[in-house]
């Protein structure tokens, strides 16, 4: 399969998850409330996050820079998909934006508003948290707010350690 093609379906995966995210969401705030929909989504999409950590295990809890290497070498379709711009990569911090996420666009192209786009945002990065801290890693995303150029800004750490070394 040509590198454009797989590119293509990798997005169009993407965009029909972030639907799917959307119209879960919805059901299950029309049946409990937008608050215990917010929370039963993100635990969820933490649970499928800390499922993908495997790989980068390796790196915890604190081979920050080569984890940064490895995560912009792995993004999906070569980079393609996300085009992520590394913001810090050194031995205390790695932070790239994602410049371009096929969730956010389907989100838009769905007819959601910039704070619906914004609160699925919030939603989807869960699996990033569930990710990066099912490693072993510090982690936080700025998440993407109307006005903001690029997508959501991931953000990892060497994991903090108690004061016996753990």
């Amino acid at each position: 399969m040509k590198d454009d093609a797989l590119r293509t379906e990798l997005e169009g995966a993407n965009a029909n998850r972030a639907v799917l995210y959307y119209l879960i969401f919805v059901e299950v705030r029309n049946a409990l409330g937008e608050d215990r929909a917010i929370e039963i989504m993100k635990r969820a999409i933490y649970q499928r996050g800390t499922e993908t950590s495997p790989p980068i295990k390796q790196f915890a809890p604190d081979q920050i820079r080569e984890l940064g290497e490895y995560h912009v070498k792995h993004s999906a379709g070569g980079g393609k998909v996300f085009n992520p711009e590394i913001q810090r990569l050194d031995d205390t911090a790695f932070e790239v934006l994602n410049t371009t996420c096929p969730l956010k666009q389907a989100w838009i192209d769905y007819g959601l508003t910039d704070a619906e786009v914004a609160l699925m945002c919030d939603i989807g990065s869960a699996i990033d948290y569930g990710k990066f801290e099912g490693a072993g890693f510090t982690f936080e995303v700025d998440t993407w707010k109307p006005g903001k150029r690029g997508c959501c800004t991931l953000k990892a750490y060497a994991a903090a350690r108690s004061e016996d070394g753990h």
